[in-house]
């Protein structure tokens, strides 16, 4: 597995990319077997600072997330946006189908215990603070940061987390840059850690969704 994949509106998924996927359950979602097991390494080092992360979101298929586009343009023409306007707000926060990272099953949308979504309040939590200064330790980046908009093209999402491993993720947190400048300026030092090819699972998933 390529855990340096870049995925966005211009580097999108092939329509084959999720058969090639191999994915287990962990906490009621779906994640690449790898950032699974990081994943839960990482929380449970925030439980044994009292820290309790819930886990809103992992895998989810181009169907699920067509229809998660589709109804947040709903919601916002039903709010009084016109539909282009509508468009251009959801994708600063939502991606189309096929060009979203949770197609990967590398990334994680998380929260305080308890919470169902995500919110941007979850910033100024203690689970967020830890998450910023451990994230790294075990493979994962804050994915979209403040103050890289312009590059990422998202908005700062302080709840998606993505694995790209430990090494990857320690040159991204110490040089406070996103995964587009590590791609850019340093990913052909560690071609070799990197480069891996999508292993097959011994039958295709299912385009389901837990949530």
């Amino acid at each position: 597995m390529n855990y340096l994949i870049l995925v966005n509106k211009f580097e999108p998924l092939t329509e084959e990319f999720d058969q090639k996927l191999c994915l287990i359950d962990f906490r009621g979602k779906r994640f690449e077997k790898q950032t699974a097991k990081a994943l839960g390494s990482m929380l449970d080092g925030a439980m044994k600072e009292n820290l309790f992360i819930q886990v809103v979101s992992g895998y989810r298929s181009a169907d699920y997330q067509q229809m998660l586009w589709e109804r947040e343009i709903s919601k916002l023409m039903g709010e009084g946006l016109d539909y282009r306007s509508a468009v251009e707000t959801t994708g600063k926060t939502l991606a189309l189908p096929h060009c979203s990272e949770h197609e990967t099953g590398l990334a994680a949308d998380l929260a305080i215990e308890g919470e169902d979504d995500v919110s941007e309040s979850f910033a100024k939590s203690s689970q967020s603070i830890w998450l910023e200064k451990n994230a790294h330790k075990y493979g994962f980046i804050l994915r979209y940061p403040r103050m890289k908009e312009h590059i990422t093209g998202i908005s700062f999402e302080p709840w998606h987390y993505r694995y790209v491993g430990a090494e990857s993720a320690s040159i991204i947190k110490q040089n406070g840059i996103c995964l587009e400048e590590f791609l850019d300026f340093y990913q052909d030092k560690y071609l070799d850690s990197t480069k891996h090819p999508v292993k097959y699972c011994a039958s295709p998933i299912k385009s389901t969704e837990n949530h």
